[in-house]
């Protein structure tokens, strides 16, 4: 399962200034406690506010993170016909891209969606989450 979780952190900046800044972040996890966690693990030696945890809409991150490409949001419709009643619906969804432009996050997510299921891409927009950190079983 998916969570996404924004935190405060101390950083000292290229010109040396200490700063607290916010990031934002999506996570493999299995409980929320879990993510809260792993979110202060990623700063071990560092003052850390973990001020928000939920469950991510996002059900899928297509490709690897890339340090120097952000992120983007595609919302998917997934087009099937009801079976008790005929009809045709829609079902929409999120998955996350990482890419250089919206062009090249657009491009990367229709060749997904050539998959051979009826998918459609709704909307695309870039996002302020800064990395994907994948989950890591207890040993």
């Amino acid at each position: 399962m998916f969570f996404e979780a924004k935190i405060k952190v101390e950083k000292t900046l290229d010109s040396g200034e200490v700063k607290e800044v916010t990031e934002h972040f999506i996570l493999d996890a299995e409980l929320f406690g879990e993510a809260e966690k792993i979110m202060f693990e990623e700063y071990p030696n560092h003052k850390v506010d973990v001020f928000a945890i939920y469950r991510s809409k996002i059900r899928e991150i297509i490709n690897q993170k890339e340090d120097d490409k952000p992120f983007f949001k595609a919302t998917v419709i997934d087009i099937f016909t009801d079976e008790v009643t005929g009809k045709e619906k829609e079902t929409k969804y999120e998955i996350l891209v990482c890419a250089e432009s919206v062009a090249e996050a657009t491009a990367i997510t229709n060749e997904y969606l050539k998959q051979g299921y009826d998918l459609r891409l709704d909307e695309i927009k870039r996002v302020k989450i800064v990395d994907y950190i994948q989950y890591k079983p207890a040993a």
